[in-house]
């Protein structure tokens, strides 16, 4: 039986890859993305969960028939957003745009080289807290230049977005060849991508999707022992060359991944014990993310969290870094209904989608951001892209605001557009 809902898995994700590669730019849409990291990240770590004689087949059933359901919704629900009304739109000023996008790439750059100068004790652990995360924090603001820059390249090539571009892209370059981040990896590629595909209708080749698929399962199996080498312990390039990919495959179809384990048992604690949290994970993870305990005190920033059994139990304690995706943490909300959030943000992202390819800017602009997020609700926690989506209320929409034309309809090519 387990098996068999394997291969489900397996035949629903290959079909979903497939239907987006069959159609130039249909691989820039989110099913492909869910699709994308099920088989890069989850279906890798299954084989072994089902040879292993520690997790219990009952629960293991459990979690892929949900996490089917999850990928499933990911689908129906973008089915839905794509039919839906189009979203506003404005006209924007494109010098105010490459002025927004210059002020926030030098913002973010003054606090990702604030990072880079914290002790590091604090800079390196392995979860981050304190100073780390708040100048984190403040450093997104440079991905949000680098996207505005994109945008009005990928229209109308110029000398000040460039500089914006290759400015931001060497503090990339940074996160991705030394510290060895899958996230920034793909935000790097997708945002680009993203930019001339709303622009030009450029899509990138086929082969060079499949082999960006094929680069993120060797993410997953030598990103940990990249960054020791190279950012950790700073062991040297030598180390790096030195990573046995084909032992740790092996090692991975044998034994599982953390994450997937973490998965299962958290499914079916929370199915046996039936105590649901019906979303409150969500509140209490948007004021672990945005209330400063350094401003307002750890005891006020405690009180507002509102407490929730545990969805491990008492014994069971998972890997430091490990994640437990967003499969079991949609189970604990709403049980097998909690498929629905992944229908949610499908639904969303499809609307943002089909706004974006009408010539929307601002949602072009967020769907370019949203990507990440909407990919790390499979791997990490479906509150991820809430979180995203918060942040950039906070921050980008005021530069939107900033570059709005009002009351004004411009003449193309002239320096008020709408860009698409």
């Amino acid at each position: 039986m387990t098996w068999f809902i394997i291969w489900l898995l397996v035949v629903l994700c290959f079909g979903m890859l497939v239907h987006g590669l069959l159609v130039p730019g249909r691989f820039y849409q989110y099913p492909f993305f869910a699709a994308g990291i099920f088989l890069t990240f989850v279906l890798p770590q299954l084989p072994g969960l089902a040879n292993s004689r520690f997790i219990p087949e009952a629960a293991l059933i459990k979690t892929l028939i949900f996490s089917f359901f999850c990928l499933a919704m990911c689908g129906i629900g973008w089915r839905f957003g794509m039919r839906s009304k189009t979203l506003k739109d404005h006209a924007f000023s494109e010098p105010h745009l490459l002025l927004a996008a210059a002020f926030l790439s030098l913002v973010g750059a003054y606090f990702f080289f604030k990072f880079g100068r914290l002790p590091d004790e604090e800079r390196l652990r392995g979860i981050l807290t304190g100073t780390a995360v708040a100048y984190l924090f403040f450093a997104k603001l440079l991905t949000y230049g680098f996207a505005l820059a994109l945008l009005c390249f990928a229209r109308r090539a110029s000398i000040p977005a460039l500089c914006i571009i290759l400015f931001d892209t060497l503090f990339y370059l940074e996160r991705i060849v030394i510290a060895g981040r899958r996230g920034e990896t793909a935000e790097f590629c997708l945002l680009i991508a993203l930019a001339f595909w709303f622009q030009k209708r450029w899509a990138a080749p086929r082969i060079a999707v499949v082999g960006g698929l094929v680069f993120s399962i060797v993410g997953l199996l030598g990103a940990g022992e990249y960054r020791e080498a190279t950012y950790y312990e700073q062991q040297g390039w030598g180390a790096v060359a030195n990573i046995d990919l084909a032992a740790n495959w092996n090692r991975m179809l044998k034994e599982g991944g953390s994450e997937m384990t973490n998965a299962v048992v958290a499914i079916d604690h929370v199915d046996q014990s039936q105590v649901l949290d019906f979303g409150i994970e969500h509140w209490n993870s948007l004021v672990f993310s945005y209330v400063p305990a350094q401003l307002v005190g750890t005891d006020f920033k405690r009180s507002l969290i509102i407490d929730m059994a545990p969805i491990y139990g008492k014994f069971y304690f998972p890997g430091i870094g490990s994640t437990s995706t967003g499969m079991a943490d949609a189970f604990a909300s709403f049980w097998y209904f909690g498929c629905l959030k992944f229908f949610l943000v499908a639904y969303l992202m499809g609307r943002l989608y089909d706004s974006a390819l009408r010539g929307n800017t601002a949602s072009q602009i967020i769907y370019m951001l949203s990507a990440v997020p909407s990919i790390l609700v499979v791997s990490h926690f479906t509150n991820e892209i809430v979180i995203a989506w918060v942040h950039m209320a906070v921050f980008l929409v005021p530069a939107l605001y900033y570059a709005r034309v009002t009351n004004y309809v411009a003449p193309p090519n002239l320096g008020n557009i709408r860009l698409g």
